[in-house]
Order: C-alpha cells, then sequence, then structure tokens
C-alpha cells in the first residue's frame, strides 16, 4: 500500500475505534435498540445527501431492495444491537476486540458460500489460533458460567458472526452495485426496518433526551463513525483492495483501548491484551502478507 492508503487505513481504525467509546456512551442515554435506529438513519441521510449532491440516483430495481434489506438485517441492525447491548457492561476495547472474530467467521462462512474462497492449511490453523485468542480474551470462567458480563461477550461474538454473513452477502449477491449505493440504500432500509420495532420496543423517544452529550455522540457515531467511515472505506478499497481492509480489524482494537484508557480510565487486563496479541497472530496468519515477506527474507539469504 501507498503512503495515502496507509493514512486513510489509520484514520478509518480511528474513527470505528472511537465508535465504540461512543456507543458505551450512547447506551447510558438511550436503550441499545433507539441508539441504532438514530445511527443508521442519520448515516443513511448523510450518505443519501452525498449522492444527490454528486447528482447521482439510487438503482430503482426491486433486486437491489430486497438484496440491500437483506443486508441492513445482517450488517448493521443484528450486529448493531448486538454491540450496543454488550456495551451496556462490558467497555470498548473489549468489545472491539472480540468484534475482531468477524476475520475468522468469515473465513469459515465463505469457505461453505464462495468457491473461490476455498479453507485452506493457512486459514484454518490461523483462524484455530485467533480462536484460542478470543478464548483467553473472555477467560475460560466466563465461558463456563452465564453471567451478564459472559452474556454482554457472547452478543458481541455473535455480531461478529452477523458481519461475516453480511460479508458473504454482499460478495454473493450485491456484487453488481456501486459501493456507495450499497452502503446508502442498506442504511435507508434498515432504519425504516427497525423504526416499528423500535417505537414498540422502546416507546418514542422524548426531547429531552438531546442534550449536547447525546448530539455530540450522534454526531460521532453517525455521521463520523459510520457515514464518513463508509466513504473511507471504500476509497480505501478502490485504492488498496479488499486484502488490504483486513488489516483493520488488528489495527481498530488498538484504537478502542487507547481512547477508553484515555477518556474513562477503562484498563484492559494482561489477559486480554495476551489474547488480542493471539487474535492478531491469527489475523495476520489468515491475511498471509507477513508470511510471504518472511520466506521471502529467508529465500534472499
Amino acid at each position: 500500500m501507498n503512503n495515502k492508503s496507509w493514512l486513510l487505513l489509520l484514520f478509518l481504525s480511528f474513527i470505528w475505534g472511537g465508535s465504540f467509546y461512543f456507543i458505551g456512551e450512547g447506551v447510558k442515554v438511550v436503550p441499545p435498540l433507539t441508539l441504532v435506529w438514530f445511527r443508521i438513519f442519520i448515516a443513511g441521510l448523510c450518505l443519501y445527501i452525498l449522492i444527490s449532491w454528486r447528482r447521482k440516483k439510487l438503482p430503482k430495481q426491486s433486486a437491489f431492495w430486497i438484496r440491500v434489506s437483506v443486508m441492513a438485517l445482517l450488517n448493521n441492525i443484528i450486529p448493531f444491537t448486538l454491540i450496543a447491548w454488550g456495551q451496556q457492561t462490558i467497555n470498548g476495547g473489549l468489545a472491539a476486540i472480540l468484534n475482531s472474530n468477524t476475520a475468522f467467521a468469515a473465513v469459515f462462512i465463505a469457505a461453505f458460500f464462495i468457491p473461490s474462497e476455498r479453507l485452506d492449511a493457512r486459514r484454518l490453523i490461523g483462524t484455530m489460533i485467533g480462536i484460542f485468542g478470543v478464548i483467553l480474551v473472555i477467560g475460560w470462567e466466563s465461558l463456563m458460567s452465564l453471567t451478564l458480563t459472559s452474556l454482554s461477550q457472547m452478543a458481541v461474538l455473535l455480531a461478529s458472526v452477523s458481519y461475516a454473513f453480511g460479508s458473504v452477502w454482499g460478495k454473493t449477491k450485491l456484487a453488481d452495485y456501486g459501493p456507495l449505493d450499497i452502503a446508502c440504500g442498506t442504511l435507508l432500509v434498515g432504519s425504516l426496518m427497525a423504526a416499528p420495532i423500535v417505537v414498540y420496543v422502546d416507546g418514542m423517544p422524548g426531547v429531552d433526551i438531546f442534550h449536547l452529550k447525546f448530539i455530540l455522540i450522534l454526531i460521532g457515531l453517525s455521521i463520523g463513525g459510520t457515514a464518513l467511515a463508509y466513504v473511507i472505506y471504500f476509497r480505501i478499497l478502490e485504492l488498496a483492495g479488499a486484502s488490504n481492509l483486513m488489516l483493520v480489524t488488528i489495527i481498530v482494537p488498538v484504537f478502542a483501548v487507547m481512547i477508553d484508557a484515555m477518556l474513562l480510565q477503562e484498563w484492559i487486563s494482561l489477559q486480554t491484551l495476551g489474547g488480542f496479541f493471539i487474535i492478531s497472530l491469527g489475523l495476520a496468519l489468515i491475511d498471509g502478507r507477513v508470511i510471504k515477506f518472511i520466506a521471502k527474507k529467508l529465500a534472499a539469504k
């Protein structure tokens, strides 16, 4: 990757790392599902304004809207809600680390649904290493007993599985559409789908919630962590390709942990930190470039 791609990747990682902080603070003001609705509606509206400003229009085919409806469930409503619910009892740094499990889940799911994404030895070993790291992060004792904290961690892990299914759905069903169209359509449809559920479960939010802090949370989470993040994401995809975007899953937790430590004085344990390094090793093995680099250096000697 060139320097511009690296800078964009680091900026995207910082934005997504900060999203976990905004989620943690947002669920202190409104219920998780309400926060999710605000997030996807505002972000979708921003992307629609961007598309209109470019004098473009969203696809009109019914097939597009049916497919983005499924994408909205898998990539927005389900994972956003699970993460927001989980962050009522666990901090953003831990949630970000657990969410990096998306890459491992995607390896197995893609192997079943995408013929070109075969499960070779390198990916299998990398996934096994990563799963061990996830277990270390959660803690064996948490796996053996059901508590609110352990359920919260499981919710974030389930969110990563939903993200993985979303990525496979996007590759197999939405490859013919523009990435910005997919992002905008997914968010707009998602907000329409979630609206009646939010009203039924949480009721209509009162105007008293819109104090300065919550408005800033919504700006950071919706405009920054979702709308702007999508624009940067697809720019990196254009400049550096899909394989380089996997690096985000390694870098995001670093920023999430740092932001939580600086703003909330919440520090993760050495066991969690060790688990994160093992997860990073698994992701690096799946990515393959580190192995190729080492092999190239050894061959040159």
